[in-house]
């Protein structure tokens, strides 16, 4: 029944974004509803249909989430389900209201101008070399062989203690995920200029070693994603074709690239990896399990975590606290981060941090309010957005440049916490692009660019 509620809600969100863009096409909202789709509503469905049919005492094989779907029942279940439809319907209401307040905003001559979004093609090779230069310098410095630093690079992603003495001095590998996010809009930068095809491949290339030094799923498949979804805001194709095709081998990297890695690292064999699931549900299972990480790390919260009182928001304010450097010397020691207490509930061994989930942190904020709280916030945030967008000459850059915002904006629907969200690679990506990016108004008669014109109309 909890499975069949996810498939009503899920068709309920797209009839309602499908009736929303019709005639004018998608913009940064439906990309933010393509990601909540993705994390908070397909998973659950495979999820909740999958785990009746799986050896309840392990049903995944990775600790934290199994002991999650022990401690959980029905009722949990169904809130979880209940706070989704929630917040989603909250993000709506107040995105339509938001849209009104801001089409009132400004002078008439203001409203008037569009916006260009320009990206210098100079600049982005210039600081992704740079980039690039700190990745593989790092990289070098983990071992005397190739294959022993990217064990070392392995352990060190997996939070092992075995690696993390090697990697005191690779700190410049903790910004790989950000050159490879700025990536994706220096390619569409340097494709929309002419007679730059060779810098085209080598930004192509730049962007595969950072994949590659990524060493992690969400390495590989957020920048095909965020590809994907420049070029659905672009020329408003979903692509449907791609996706059937591309969805069965992100889904098996899912399930199985972890211990596909686990192979170099910790010198596994392959049959290890293809025996690992006795049955199509159980791999099902693990694949949305990880995709829906959200989803699970909410039902450990309210199951696990519930005999707290109510937080009102201050884990959210300790994430912005904590990247300042002398916050402890006027505040004093800041109180324990929400994810290590959660972290410390589903699994006291585990040393990586496991997130409350975007539902089960609005819950422990304020209860049944949760969802018009996390509503208005995260929908003041894609307004604003999507004002700026709405008011931008559409070109393949300006295209590439909201989707990453917008997923950036987007990022507490994967863990329900800004940890991640207010951190040093993120604040060097927004840096990346103010010294990259300019936004300017113009007029129309004003525009000269063929590819501007052809865009505005």
């Amino acid at each position: 029944m909890v499975s069949l509620g996810y498939v009503l809600l899920t068709l309920a969100v797209t009839a309602f974004e499908a009736k929303r863009i019709r005639g004018r096409g998608p913009d940064v909202i439906s990309v933010f509803i393509v990601l909540f789709l993705l994390q908070c509503c397909l998973p659950g469905i495979v999820i909740y249909a999958c785990l009746p049919l799986v050896d309840q005492s392990s049903p995944t094989e990775f600790p934290p989430i199994d002991r999650i779907y022990a401690a959980a029942d029905v009722s949990t279940a169904a809130l979880v389900l209940g706070l989704t439809a929630s917040f989603i319907f909250f993000f709506h209401a107040f995105a339509a209201l938001n849209a009104r307040l801001l089409g009132r905003f400004g002078s008439r001559a203001a409203r008037a101008l569009r916006l260009v979004v320009t990206g210098s093609p100079l600049r982005l090779p210039i600081v992704l070399t740079f980039g690039l230069a700190l990745s593989l310098a790092s990289f070098y410095s983990l071992g005397s062989s190739l294959s022993e630093r990217y064990i070392n690079l392995i352990l060190f992603r997996a939070g092992s203690q075995e690696g993390e003495e090697k990697l005191l001095n690779a700190l410049g590998l903790a910004l790989t995920q950000t050159w490879a996010w700025l990536s994706i809009p220096a390619l569409f930068v340097i494709y929309e200029r002419r007679g730059r095809r060779l810098l085209w491949w080598l930004c192509l290339a730049a962007l595969v070693v950072f994949m590659v030094l990524g060493v992690s799923r969400k390495a590989l498949f957020t920048p095909i994603v965020l590809m994907y979804l420049t070029l659905v805001l672009f020329d408003h194709r979903w692509r449907v074709k791609w996706l059937l095709a591309g969805a069965i081998p992100l889904l098996v990297w899912i399930a199985f690239g972890k211990e596909l890695i686990g192979v170099i690292a910790f010198h596994r064999t392959f049959s290890e990896v293809t025996g690992r699931y006795d049955t199509v549900a159980a791999s099902l299972l693990r694949a949305a399990s990880e995709i829906g990480f959200t989803i699970v790390e909410s039902l450990g919260t309210i199951s696990l975590l519930d005999y707290l009182s109510p937080r009102f928001g201050v884990d959210h304010l300790l994430s912005v606290l904590r990247v300042i450097p002398t916050a402890h010397h006027w505040l004093g020691d800041l109180p324990p981060r929400i994810v290590r207490l959660s972290t410390e509930a589903f699994e006291t061994s585990y040393d990586q941090d496991i997130a409350p989930g975007l539902f089960g942190q609005m819950w422990l904020d304020f209860r049944i309010f949760g969802p018009v709280v996390w509503g208005l916030m995260l929908s003041v945030q894609m307004s604003f957005v999507q004002h700026l967008f709405a008011r931008t000459i559409r070109t393949r850059q300006a295209a590439a440049l909201f989707a990453l915002v917008t997923f950036v904006v987007a990022m507490p629907l994967t863990v329900g916490t800004y940890d991640f969200t207010f951190s040093y690679d993120i604040y060097a990506l927004a840096l990346g692009i103010l010294l990259t990016f300019k936004l300017r108004g113009v007029r129309l008669p004003a525009i000269s660019s063929p590819t501007a014109r052809a865009a505005a109309a």
